[in-house]
Parts: C-alpha cells; structure tokens; sequence
C-alpha cells in the first residue's frame, strides 16, 4: 500500500501600491513559507488621481491588465489562498468601486483597501518575518502615495502612523517637468516637513536600536549611496552629498546610476527629499535597508504561521526539515559543541558568535542531501544559495565558511581575505565545531568524552579520560586534526586527565605511551 500525502498549501499575496504592483505566490513546507515566485509591474496608479481624487479610466486599465497577469500566474493552483490589498490610492479614490468591480471580473477575490494604520502594521510584521529585530525599532517605508512610519518593540509594532507624503505624488508636486533644482527640493522637503511634524511625541525620542526602510525608493537611494561609498548605510550627510549630485544633474533624464532600476530612478528625487527630512526632523544617525515589505506581511499573516521570537531559528529549522537532516543527531552535535563553548567562550570573546556555531552545528550535515562525498562543499553551496530570512549577507557567508570547513582538510583561501580579528574568531569557532563533529563521529551510542578543553597561548589543550585503550579510534582523529588545524595556526594540545591532575604542570609532563602529548 503506498502512503498518500497531502498537497502543499499554496498562497498568494498580491500588493496593490500607488506605484507598483506586487505579486508573491508561496506554498507551506515543513512549517515555513517557501517562495515560489515574486513580480512586481509599475502601475504608477497614483498618477491616474486628479484634484479631486478621481481616478482616471487610463490608470484603471494599467491596473486591471496588471492583475490579468497575475491571475495567470495562479490560476491553475488548486486551492490557493489569495488575498489582495490595495493602498494610498485606492483608500482616496472617489471612483475606487468601479475599479474593483472591473478586478472582481478578473479574478474572484474581494480587495481589500486597508487603511494606512493597518498598512503600517502589516509593513512591520513583513520586516518582521524577514529579519531580527531589535528591542526598539523605527521603520519608514515610502511609497507612491503615503508613507507609513512605525514604532515597534522586537517583533511587536506599538505606534502606527500614515503620512500624506509619497514619491509619486511628490514627484508630481514638485517635479512635475522633470527639472531637478534647489528650489524644487527645499518646497519638497518643507511639505514633507510638515508630515513628520504631526507624529506623536514617541516618534521623537531617539531610543532605537534599528532604523530601518522598506520598499522600492529606500533600496534605490541604496543602490545610489552604495555605488558612492561601497556600502549601503544611510546618514544625512550621504543623502545631502546625493541631493547634490542629482541637482548637478539637473533633469531626471539624465540621472545615472549602474545598479539603479531604471523605472524607479525618475523618483529617487521626490523620495530622497522625503527621506532627508525623515533624518532631520527625528533625531536619526543611519538607516538601514530591511528586505520586508507589505506583502511579505500579508503573505505570513494569511498563512497563520506564527513568529519565532527569533526569525533565525524558523529559519534554521525548515532548511533541516527541507534537506532531511538527521536532527537527534545534529543535536548531539550542537549540543557538544555549545558543551565545549563554555569552557572557552569568555577567553576566546566568542559569546556573541554563540548563536553561529549552533546553526553551524545543526546544519553541518546538510550537504549529505546531495552525497556523503565532499558533503562540506554541498554543504556551503546549500548554504550560500538560500534564501535565509533573518540572517544578514554577512552572517550567511560566516554559516558557509563554518559549514565548508567542519570536516577534512581547511580551505584556506576561504578565510585568508577576512580581517584579521573576524578570521581569528571563525578559526576558533571552527576548532569548536570540528571537535564536537569527531566526538559524534560514528553515531555511537555513547561518544567519547573530554574531561576538560583549556584555552593556551596559541590553540587549546584537550585533557583526555586517561583510559587511552578505550579511545584509541578517537586518539587518531585527534591526531589527525592535530594537523589540520596546524594549517589555520591553531594547536591542539593533547595530555591525559592523570597527567594533568599529577604534581608537574600539564604541559611539561610526558606521556609514559607518547601517544597523548603533543
């Protein structure tokens, strides 16, 4: 009789901004979300709204024939949960019934026009889904026709607040001919001004442990200030230098940025103004750009799956479950590991890498999902290759230099163009991982132990139980790893438990056998 599974839910969250149009379709796996596709088409609909807040017949249409093709990228799911939401515009549009009709038509699904408080709300739980946060956040997201600006405490948004400011309106306001020139940034900025002025007094504390944006006008100002200064951290002295440099252009026609989505680029000047006066009016010193946005927050919030306190762990979880790892043992091996950990962690500085090497460990076997052979080097392409909600590029490429390297020969060249002090802390962490892997090695019932791992000059000593005979198989993969590690500049020294509880120090006693010290 063959077992019979059950279909994946599939579900589809579709974005309905004043600029552009969003579409994510994901199905459930092992708990987690796994995305299928995403797409998104510049619909400019806040364009379509005249002075009386009347859509036009034309901005309807690029709408309507959006949705006609986001239809056909899920038509053919049995039983897809779909939601749709629309925002700015269609919250202000005096005709906006009409429009929903004509979609109705399309597709079979009621569309929600949110409000910009609820908007503000599932912009944060989509940040939220997509990265750790801090214990007090502040979050800006500038879109076509408003911007949503939230408080929030870890993964919790406590103050919602929506701004009649966007860089598609601002674009129409104040650089309606394309010309771009002080005059026209100093009226952009003082009406902007007056938005962020009407936040409530929490708003202006400065008590944040993150600042981050969403969106598409806050990642293009990134692209911009990244091809400058070669990374991607906002301050207001970068907005100001980038101010500049587009007033020397002049006209947005010839605006040019190598990395900079050409379709977004015409309003990078309204949404840089609304982010300069973000920075001076809250006392603001860097932004950062989060990957979570409004649909990723719909896209959770109608699947129902809940948030881990931290978004790392979920992670880290449904890559085991995907990938089939053997997790009483991983566990074992993680639990080693962090065992180890504690005996060396205060001396080596590691306590804030604890969390890494536990990943490390838990996923260091993810490579056998391809073969046993070289498992390490599917491991890190495993690794690198993900997507990994909440882990930052630079964690993510630390995870794949550990999970590389935990077995067999080191790969050097991984390491060698770190930092020196980074480099230091991955080599100790990898001499943490390696030995929690040998002790586990085998998948015995019961592993051999270390009485004792000591921190020295220049590695670490390993005290071994003084019965050598029942740890000989364990004494040449130390051995081994003796020298592999050599290569990294790490030393493992070796001694027995009754050597090192004799009167002479440990180090300078000689083993009777000469198979411990080393």
């Amino acid at each position: 009789m063959v077992a019979t599974h059950s279909q994946p839910r599939h579900f589809v969250a579709i974005d309905m901004g004043s600029n552009s149009f969003h579409l994510v379709i994901a199905r459930e796996q092992d708990g987690s979300l796994q995305i299928l596709h995403k797409e998104k088409q510049q619909v400019q609909l806040a364009t379509g709204l005249d002075a009386q807040n009347v859509l036009s017949q034309e901005a309807m249409e690029r709408g309507l024939n959006c949705l006609r093709d986001f239809n056909q990228r899920f038509s053919n799911l049995d039983q897809a949960q779909v939601r749709l939401v629309a925002t700015h515009t269609l919250r202000v549009a005096k005709n906006r019934e009409q429009f929903i009709e004509a979609a109705l038509a399309i597709m079979p699904y009621p569309v929600e026009v949110i409000s910009g408080h609820e908007e503000a709300r599932l912009i944060y739980n989509g940040i939220a889904q997509s990265q750790v946060l801090g214990k007090h956040n502040l979050v800006i997201d500038i879109g076509g026709g408003s911007t949503e600006v939230v408080l929030g405490q870890k993964n919790t948004p406590t103050h919602l607040s929506s701004l009649r400011c966007g860089c598609v309106s601002f674009n129409e306001r104040f650089f309606p001919d394309g010309q771009i020139t002080p005059a026209s940034f100093r009226e952009a900025q003082s009406a902007a001004d007056k938005q962020f002025a009407s936040l409530s007094k929490e708003y202006f504390s400065g008590n944040w442990d993150l600042v981050l944006g969403s969106s598409g006008t806050v990642k293009a100002i990134c692209d911009a200030i990244q091809e400058d200064h070669g990374d991607e951290v906002i301050t207001l002295t970068r907005l100001k230098q980038l101010k500049l440099k587009l007033i020397r252009y002049g006209h947005i026609d010839h605006i040019q940025f190598a990395h900079m989505d050409n379709k977004r680029t015409p309003l990078v000047p309204a949404g840089l103004a609304i982010l300069i006066s973000f920075f001076r009016r809250l006392p603001i010193e860097q932004l950062e750009f989060s990957p979570g946005a409004l649909r990723e927050g719909v896209l959770y919030e109608l699947a129902k799956i809940g948030q881990y306190q931290d978004i790392r762990h979920r992670t880290v979880d449904s890559i085991a479950q995907l990938y089939h790892i053997d997790m009483p043992h991983a566990t074992k091996v993680r639990d080693t590991a962090m065992a180890l950990f504690e005996q060396v962690a205060d001396e080596w500085h590691l306590r804030p890498h604890a969390r890494l090497l536990a990943y490390a460990a838990t996923l260091h076997e993810i490579g056998l999902h391809i073969n046993s052979r070289a498992l390490h080097k599917h491991g890190a392409y495993i690794i690198s290759n993900s997507d990994m909600p909440g882990f930052s590029e630079a964690l993510q490429q630390d995870l794949t230099r550990l999970i590389a390297n935990h077995c067999k020969k080191p790969y050097e060249l991984m390491l060698a163009e770190l930092e020196p002090n980074h480099k230091l802390t991955l080599i100790r962490l990898l001499c943490l991982l390696r030995l929690a892997v040998l002790l586990n090695l085998g998948r015995i019932a019961k592993a051999p132990t270390l009485d004792q791992i000591q921190v020295i000059p220049d590695g670490v000593m390993l005290v071994l139980p003084s019965h050598k005979r029942k740890i000989s198989l364990f004494m040449k993969d130390l051995q081994r790893e003796q020298k592999q590690m050599a290569t990294l500049g790490m030393n493992l020294r070796l001694v027995s438990s009754l050597t090192s509880h004799s009167d002479k120090p440990p180090l300078e006693q000689e083993d009777t056998q000469g198979t411990i010290t080393s």
